[in-house]
C-alpha cells in the first residue's frame, strides 16, 4: 500500500457548485469502494488577491490509502466525478486534477503551495513542477485549477489550521431560501463560542454560517478544533433534509496569506503586514471609504477601509498623524490608480499624544483673548489688552482610541484573515 495525494481545484463558478462539495462526494465515494482516507480531507484558501479567483478560491485535496493495482480505479472515479459536476458550460471554470504518490511532501512542493497562497504563479509553473516531482496531472479545458490542485497537495497546514464543517443540500432545494432556525444558531454561537467562530456578526446580528448564493453549501460552521465543529453542528435546527456533511482541515482564519514586509516591497495581487506611522490624516472618499497614507522607512502607500467594514472605519477615521500602527491587508491593482493596501484588521501600536492650545484668559474682562495671527500674540477683544507669544498654554487632547487590535467585522472578512479571537486566545 501507498498514500496518493489528490488535489482538486476550480470546479465552481461565480454562481454554482462549490469545490468542497464536490470533494465530498469524491470522499464519499472513495469509502464506497473500500478505499481508506488518511486523516482529514483538506480545505484550501488560495491567493485572495488574485483577478482570476472562483468565488471562494478554494481548492481540496485528499489522502488515500492505495495499492498500485487500485490506482486506475482511483484514477477513474475522481476524474468521472469532476467530470460529472464540474460546471464546464461555464467559460471561467477550468478544472484541474492532480495525483501524487509519496510518502512524505517534498520541499518544493510546500514551497510551490505558499507562492499560490501569497502570491502568484502561472500555470506553466504548475505543469513544469508536477513533471519534476512525477505528479499526474489532468486539465479539463484550461486545466487553469492544477495550480490550486498542486497547492492543495503541498499545503502541510503544519505552522496552523482551524477546521470547518460543511452540510450540503440536496439537489431539489438548492436556489431557494436556505431554512437553517436563526435562534439556533445563536443558541449554538453561545454555547461553542470561541471554539467556533464567526458563526454570526456581533454589530448587525446576520447569521454567517450561511452563504447567500444558490451553491449546494446549507451552511458551514468553522471551529478551532473537529470536536467543537461537530458539537455545534449538532445544536443547528434545520427544516430541509442535509444531503451529506463533512468536517475539512483548512488554512482558514490563519493569516497565511500575508507577508511581512515594506512599502518598497509591496506587489499587486500579494497580502501584507507592515509596521509604520499614520502620515496623513484619515479622509472620507465618495461611497463612504476610508483613506488615510501610511509610511515607513522605505516609502508610502494608502491604505482603505471600505464602507462593508462598517464600524471598523470608525477606528480608521480617528487615526491622527505621527500614530504608530502595524496593518494587515491586501493589494488589489486597479487600473489608473496608485496601489493601495486594503485592510483586513489595524494594530495601534502608540498613539501620538495630541495638544490644544489654549489663548490666555484676561484678568480684567474674563474673557479668553483672540490672537493676532501667527507670532503676533493675542488681544483681549473687550479692554483691548495686549498679550505676548508665550502666554498661552498646552492641555492634552484626549484619545478616543487605545492602543491594541482592531478588525473588520465577519461579514467583510477575508476567508483567510486570522480573526481576533483566534490571535488574542
Amino acid at each position: 500500500m501507498e498514500t496518493v495525494r489528490v488535489g482538486v481545484d476550480d470546479t465552481d463558478s461565480k454562481e454554482r457548485m462549490c469545490t468542497t462539495y464536490v470533494g465530498a462526494v469524491v470522499a464519499d465515494r472513495l469509502r464506497s469502494q473500500g478505499f481508506r482516507l488518511l486523516g482529514y480531507p483538506r480545505l484550501v484558501r488560495l491567493n485572495p488577491n488574485w483577478h482570476l479567483k472562483t468565488r471562494g478560491n478554494c481548492a481540496v485535496a485528499l489522502c488515500v490509502e492505495c495499492s498500485r493495482p487500485e490506482l486506475s480505479t482511483l484514477r477513474e472515479l475522481v476524474l468521472n466525478t469532476v467530470e460529472e459536476l464540474a460546471e464546464l458550460r461555464c467559460e471561467t471554470t477550468n478544472p484541474g486534477v492532480v495525483f501524487y504518490a509519496g510518502g512524505s511532501i517534498p520541499e518544493r512542493l510546500i514551497r510551490f503551495s505558499e507562492r499560490v497562497v501569497q502570491g502568484v504563479v502561472e500555470i506553466e509553473d504548475a505543469e513544469r513542477l508536477a513533471l519534476e516531482l512525477g505528479a499526474e496531472y489532468h486539465k479539463f479545458k484550461l486545466g487553469r485549477g492544477i495550480v490550486g490542485a498542486l497547492a492543495a497537495i503541498g499545503e502541510t497546514l503544519k505552522q496552523d489550521s482551524t477546521y470547518e464543517l460543511l452540510a450540503y443540500r440536496t439537489i431539489g432545494y438548492r436556489g431557494k431560501e436556505r431554512m437553517v432556525d436563526a435562534e439556533s444558531v445563536f443558541i449554538m454561537n453561545k454555547r461553542t463560542f470561541p471554539r467556533t467562530f464567526d458563526n454570526i456578526d456581533p454589530n448587525t446580528g446576520e447569521i454567517r454560517i450561511t452563504p447567500h448564493t444558490p451553491c449546494p453549501v446549507l451552511f458551514g460552521i468553522r471551529s478551532q478544533d473537529p470536536a467543537a465543529a461537530l458539537e455545534a453542528f449538532r445544536m443547528v435546527r434545520v427544516n430541509e433534509p442535509i444531503e451529506k456533511w463533512i468536517i475539512y482541515q483548512t488554512n482558514q482564519a490563519t493569516d497565511s496569506h500575508l507577508v511581512t514586509g515594506t512599502v518598497s516591497n509591496l506587489e499587486a495581487f500579494s497580502s501584507a503586514i507592515l509596521t509604520g506611522k499614520v502620515s496623513q490624516k484619515p479622509r472620507v472618499i465618495p461611497g463612504g471609504h476610508i483613506i488615510f497614507t501610511f509610511r515607513d522607512e522605505s516609502g508610502e502607500v494608502d491604505c482603505a477601509a471600505y464602507e462593508p467594514t462598517r464600524q471598523f472605519r470608525n477606528v480608521v477615521k480617528k487615526l491622527e498623524v505621527g500614530d504608530t500602527v502595524k496593518v494587515y491587508g491586501g493589494v488589489k491593482k486597479k487600473k489608473g490608480l496608485p496601489l493601495t493596501l486594503n485592510l483586513e484588521k489595524i494594530e495601534i501600536l502608540d498613539l501620538r499624544r495630541i495638544y490644544v492650545k489654549i489663548n490666555p484668559v484676561c484678568q480684567i474682562c474674563g474673557r479668553r483673548a483672540k490672537s493676532e495671527g501667527r507670532s503676533k500674540g493675542y488681544q483681549c477683544e473687550v479692554c483691548g489688552r495686549k498679550f505676548p507669544i508665550g502666554t498661552e498654554t498646552y492641555v492634552e487632547k484626549p484619545r478616543e482610541l487605545q492602543a491594541g487590535f482592531y478588525e473588520v467585522p465577519p461579514r467583510a472578512r477575508r476567508h483567510l484573515a486570522k480573526p481576533l479571537v483566534r490571535i488574542l486566545r
